[in-house]
């Protein structure tokens, strides 16, 4: 898939009010070894691999011509990591590290594998794979904790588009973060209902580019695009959210 390099926040005017329509460009951090083991990382803080490094590489050359009017990321060092080999390509601002934006806490499964899981907690495991995004896990931060996160940064955005409304031309937002996060950001977004099927999965170091008003207009413009990376030697099928469970 292709996007356009244009300026992709306009004013659309709705009944003589003007709206901004602001872009939030998504992205997943790159490939660590801790992927390629199938182990829920998260909020442990594993660097990126070697392949990741890559990855992130190649998508600041992707990114290097387009400006951002801020860059959000994670503090997790996967995303630092990222967001750094991005930054040094190309005219992004200065990183915003913010908590908001960490990885989902699995509890006591947090940095396991599949085989591992199974062989100490086999009854967390038939629950996984009777529904992996629901799953009642002892001392992950749960489905409200997370979504608690969404809206508090989702609230942020709002505030940024809303000060920013009188103008003629924005620049997007840039955030980088985690697979688990930007699934459910998507949802909220995107007035999906959390409670039932989650139907996006996102590959490590791809874009996706939401737009919308923050009051009635909401768009998936590009989702999960990984043209950067053609060419690329894979060693992890979109890292398998769900690890295979």
């Amino acid at each position: 898939m292709t996007i356009s390099w244009e300026i992709c926040c306009r004013i659309k005017v709705k009944n003589g009010v003007k709206c901004l329509i602001m872009e939030l460009w998504l992205i997943r951090h790159g490939t660590t070894k801790a992927n390629l083991q199938g182990r829920l990382q998260g909020r442990l803080d594993f660097p990126l691999g070697d392949q990741g490094k890559k990855e992130a590489y190649l998508l600041g050359r992707r990114l290097h011509e387009q400006r951002f009017s801020f860059f959000f990321c994670s503090p997790l060092q996967r995303a630092r990591q990222t967001a750094s080999i991005i930054a040094a390509q190309g005219r992004t601002p200065k990183p915003i590290y913010i908590s908001l934006l960490a990885e989902y806490d699995w509890g006591v499964i947090q940095g396991m594998t599949k085989a591992e899981i199974g062989k100490r907690y086999p009854e967390i495991l038939q629950r996984l794979q009777r529904d992996f995004h629901h799953a009642i896990i002892p001392g992950a931060e749960g489905m409200s904790g997370l979504f608690y996160r969404v809206r508090l940064f989702y609230a942020l955005l709002s505030r940024i588009a809303g000060k920013r409304s009188g103008q003629e031309k924005v620049n997007p937002i840039l955030i980088v973060s985690h697979g688990r996060f930007l699934q459910a950001f998507i949802i909220y977004f995107l007035k999906y209902n959390y409670k039932e099927f989650w139907p996006f999965s996102l590959a490590p170091a791809s874009l996706t580019i939401l737009q919308g008003d923050f009051q009635r207009t909401r768009r998936l413009r590009l989702f999960n695009d990984t043209c950067h990376l053609s060419g690329m030697s894979r060693n992890v099928d979109e890292q398998n959210e769900n690890m295979k469970i």
